[in-house]
């Protein structure tokens, strides 16, 4: 399997006897096998962005926004069917909505369901009492007055003078006052020019037939998605195809931007992997020379990955597009451990072999690990599930890449290989490297004072985006359709509304009945331009009750209408009903569920969502101008939040970055002092230590300088320029004594960096933004590593180095 002599000479024998390298391997490879079986079984990516969203801090604003990520608001799917005369409109939408209906995917279709005028007489008409004022107080005493009766009256004789007089002769006799008539011109109102019903369908105000479904699972579920994705893409190419090619039929849904976006992640991650894998092949081939070596420098990283992948998925039940993505850039890390093992072992090789060589080494493979752990760990303290998930997956990967290394690498090497002509000749070069600039040192402290103030002017000038957003690409061929679907169906805005929460559905509703006095008021001042509210069909039963109470509180109100209308013509014992039904018992008062469970649903499902135990109703505003104001109003409610998506996000991610970064400082302060306790010395602290910060630092100012504005994910980057900053600055003081080990490790942290920014230069050129911000975040972090790690080993830690020649 593996070489036994080197080609050039070299002692025979493995590292360690056969059966003790047989037994390794075995545990080995059944460890492997282990991981890949739970890997391949548990196997499930995710893209949803609520992992991004905090769920401790702010913990009743992030609750409501991880379970508003999963709720019909978002798993609505719309689609309008347009281009040709209403008749084949209708048809053709009929058509669609027959295909997809069936899907397994769908948990319901909206039919034009507000034109079933029986279906609301029903609901509403034995209750109009209950509906007959939601300000009973203050419009009910002049209404109902002696002036008040006699304009009823007056309006009555008008309305059975319209064409729609049959209705009103239907139920003059037991609603004079036309409470019924008025509930339904409140709903054609909020509905007027946004969709009109036309039998079974409703259409927008162009023309064009409007199809609403909800998905049963999340958006951001892939695997149930793509199927009802592609039969809904296969349904409408059938039935424009039938009617001639001309019909225009577009989607608007949440779940469509989740698609491209985990395909667009996958592509990426697929294409880095595969060509910096094979990058790495080429690299470690041309310095190694031979192909059983570089399978044994790829085990830990195939370990360490593994590893990861299965942590992250018995933990979390899936892992993150952004997770995978991140788990490529363990190659940075997990890759040093057996570069450096292979560079010393080879070019500084110990008596005992392998063995001897790792245990020589040990101390600064354990250290580094160990920093890298320290700053990653903090992670796991943040508020964000996805952050927490690629903590996991780093500390994972590292400890696993590290243990790969130490204890099963050893018994698979070779004992005594000579190294190559190139791996000399690097070697060499890297040690007249240092012993140049060991003689200028001066020049060196001058060197690092340049980079320390353009660091520092780069510093001044950064800014942070704190929107969620800039994580994502959105496709702009699904947005500008997204955006024309809606602008038909919604004058609404998006991302701006305000939710009534409470306990159960009544309280909501009452919080919901108090705003919407409230969004009135702000119409009238000019701080909105309208809204849409569940409170059009419905009231709370206590407000429901509070009208029915104000109706029956007034003195003889039967006698009075009886006697004001007869006054105005009418028979006063045609009006008979209206005293009997006022004063009968009356029916429970309208529910929420009522509605759910009448031909009205699709019109207010969407009107209300789950917030785990509690319930929340959703008004959908129009036109905000001044948002502080109108945040201010309706917040006077007590359990009634303005949600204003961007500007909500934007202020928490902006805490929610301040606290990773002293997470981040946590960090380095722990590293510091591991590194102070190995070490014993300011100096060979700060050798190891220094590169790492100071990289980061460059690299924050580079980024700034170039004009790029900064956001989470490149703090989170960040720890990785600092863990391999620390691990090459470590890697070099603990060789600093020795000419041949100080040049080995110079070389492998030239390797190791060359590996990383091949991966990362890849990732830097990924179409989507979060990889991108990761990649050249930590390709440009890796290379200021590379050049200040020996740079402060020079300067602080004064190596032994000797002729060039290790």
């Amino acid at each position: 399997m593996l070489d036994t002599d080197d080609q050039n000479g070299g002692h025979a024998g493995p590292g360690g006897d056969g059966p003790r390298r047989l037994r390794v391997g075995l545990v080995g490879l059944v460890i492997i096998a282990l991981l890949g079986l739970i890997t391949s079984l548990r196997w499930s990516v995710t893209t949803d962005i609520s992992a991004f969203l905090a769920d401790q801090e702010d913990a009743e604003l992030a609750a409501i926004s991880k379970q508003l990520a999963d709720s019909e608001l978002t798993r609505a799917w719309i689609i309008t069917v347009g281009g040709a005369e209403e008749d084949e409109v209708l048809a053709a939408a009929t058509e669609l909505r027959s295909a997809i209906a069936a899907h397994p995917e769908v948990a319901w279709v909206q039919e034009g369901e507000v034109d079933n005028g029986e279906a609301f007489y029903e609901l509403y008409f034995p209750r109009r009492f209950y509906f007959a004022s939601d300000r009973p107080d203050v419009e009910l005493p002049a209404r109902l007055s002696d002036e008040g009766l006699a304009e009823a009256a007056q309006g009555l004789l008008r309305q059975l003078s319209l064409p729609q007089a049959a209705l009103i002769k239907r139920i003059a006799g037991g609603d004079p006052l036309l409470l019924f008539p008025e509930l339904v011109r409140r709903l054609s109102e909020a509905q007027d020019g946004e969709l009109r019903p036309v039998g079974d369908h409703l259409l927008t105000k162009d023309g064009e037939a409007a199809l609403f479904l909800a998905t049963v699972h999340s958006p951001f579920d892939g695997a149930a998605m793509a199927p009802l994705a592609a039969a809904i893409g296969e349904a409408s190419a059938k039935v424009n195809a039938a009617h001639g090619g001309r019909l225009r039929i577009e989607e608007s849904a949440v779940a469509r931007h989740a698609l491209a976006a985990e395909s667009s992640i996958r592509a990426d991650v697929t294409r880095i992997s595969t060509v910096s894998t094979v990058g790495l092949l080429l690299i470690f081939l041309v310095m190694f020379r031979r192909l059983s070596l570089v399978v044994l420098v790829m085990l830990p990283l195939a370990f360490g990955v593994l590893s990861a992948l299965a942590a992250t998925l018995l933990l979390f039940g899936s892992v993150h597009g952004l997770t995978l993505a991140f788990g490529a850039t363990l190659i940075g890390v997990a890759i040093d451990y057996p570069v450096h093992l292979f560079n010393h072992h080879m070019l500084d090789p110990d008596e005992a072999g392998p063995r001897g060589s790792v245990r020589r080494i040990w101390p600064g493979l354990l250290l580094g690990a160990m920093t890298t752990v320290a700053g990653f760990i903090g992670l796991a303290w943040t508020s964000f599930p996805g952050l927490r998930e690629m903590a996991v997956f780093a500390c994972v990967g590292v400890a696993a890449a590290l243990l790969c290394t130490r204890f099963l690498l050893p018994s698979w090497m070779p004992r005594s290989p000579t190294p190559g002509a190139l791996q000399r000749a690097a070697a060499g070069a890297c040690s007249r490297l240092l012993g140049a600039l060991g003689r200028q040192r001066r020049v060196l402290a001058g060197l690092f004072v340049i980079v320390a103030g353009v660091t520092a002017l780069g510093l001044t000038r950064v800014e942070f985006i704190d929107d969620i957003r800039a994580f994502s690409q959105v496709d702009p061929t699904i947005l500008a359709e997204d955006e024309r679907v809606r602008g038909r169906v919604s004058r609404m805005d998006a991302g701006r509304f305000i939710l009534a929460i409470g306990d159960d559905d009544e309280s909501a509703l009452i919080a919901n009945d108090a705003v919407y006095q409230r969004l009135q008021d702000a119409v009238e001042a000019g701080e909105l331009a309208g809204f849409r509210s569940l409170h059009t069909f419905l009231w709370s039963a206590s407000l429901q009750r509070e009208s029915l109470a104000a109706l029956r509180g007034v003195p003889g109100l039967g006698e009075r209408v009886g006697s004001v209308f007869g006054a105005a013509g009418f028979r006063p014992e045609a009006l008979a009903d209206f005293a009997a039904d006022l004063s009968a018992e009356p029916p429970p008062p309208l529910r929420f569920a009522d509605l759910e469970a009448s031909p009205l649903a699709g019109a207010v499902r969407t009107f209300r969502v789950e917030l785990g135990e509690r319930v929340g109703i959703i008004t959908m505003v129009r036109g905000v101008e001044v948002p502080a104001a109108l945040a201010a109003r309706v917040e006077s409610v007590p359990g009634v939040l303005y949600y204003d998506q961007g500007a909500t996000m934007a202020a928490a991610y902006g805490r929610y970055r301040l606290r990773t970064v002293e997470l981040v400082l946590v960090g380095l302060v722990a590293v510091f002092l591991m590194l102070l306790a190995r070490y014993r010395r300011i100096g060979l602290s700060l050798a190891a230590f220094l590169p790492a910060v100071l990289a980061a630092a460059a690299t924050i100012a580079a980024l700034t300088l170039a004009g790029l504005q900064l956001h989470l994910l490149h703090i989170v980057a960040l720890l990785l320029v600092l863990s391999m900053g620390v691990d090459y600055g470590v890697f070099l003081v603990e060789s600093r004594d020795e000419p041949r080990g100080v040049a080995a490790s110079v070389l492998s942290i030239l390797i190791a960096a060359v590996s990383t920014v091949l991966a990362f230069g890849l990732l830097a050129m990924s179409t989507y933004p979060a990889l991108r911000a990761l990649g050249l975040t930590i390709g440009v972090g890796v290379l200021f590593s590379l050049v200040l790690a020996p740079l402060s080993l020079v300067l602080f830690a004064r190596p032994g180095v000797g002729s060039g020649r290790p």
